[in-house]
């Protein structure tokens, strides 16, 4: 693939075979007198680049949305954090909760995020999702013979 050259001031398009893409811009030239034309470049960014970091921001905030979080701040005068079944839990420390958060505590703030990761992309006709609480995970498999796991293609969670 050869590069088209944009050229200021009329000086049209030049062909430069050693350049692939990205491609370049002209951004002012100077005639020299015994070398001809002397321009100065400037990188264009490519279009397949900037259609990549798209996608990677889409995928970012795609999986931040479907973190499962939630925090609490904590009063100034507090002891530590206390959680929902209303045990206190000292300041830096970390848990896991019998349904599944994972939790710490500082200063600030509580905050837990499910240890659970849901599958959602499976055929739902042949198979299910069976949770199993000891381990915090599900187990996709086929409704008529639960033995035989089912290809799952994606998880939320």
């Amino acid at each position: 693939m050869h590069c088209l050259l944009e050229a200021p001031r009329g000086l049209g398009f030049v062909r430069h075979p050693s350049l692939d893409s990205p491609c370049y811009t002209i951004i002012h030239c100077k005639r020299r007198r015994y070398s001809g034309w002397m321009c100065a470049l400037e990188e264009r960014h490519s279009g397949r680049m900037m259609q990549m970091l798209g996608l990677l921001i889409i995928v970012v905030s795609v999986t931040l949305c479907d973190a499962q979080c939630w925090l609490k701040i904590i009063e100034s005068d507090a002891q530590g954090c206390t959680d929902e079944n209303g045990v206190l839990h000292e300041f830096n420390s970390k848990w896991t909760t019998k349904d599944c958060q994972s939790c710490s505590c500082s200063k600030e703030r509580m905050q837990c995020c499910s240890l659970v990761t849901r599958p959602v992309d499976y055929d739902k006709e042949k198979c299910e999702s069976i949770f199993y609480e000891e381990t915090c995970s599900y187990k996709v498999v086929e409704k008529a013979d639960p033995s035989k796991l089912c290809e799952v293609h994606s998880y939320v969670g």
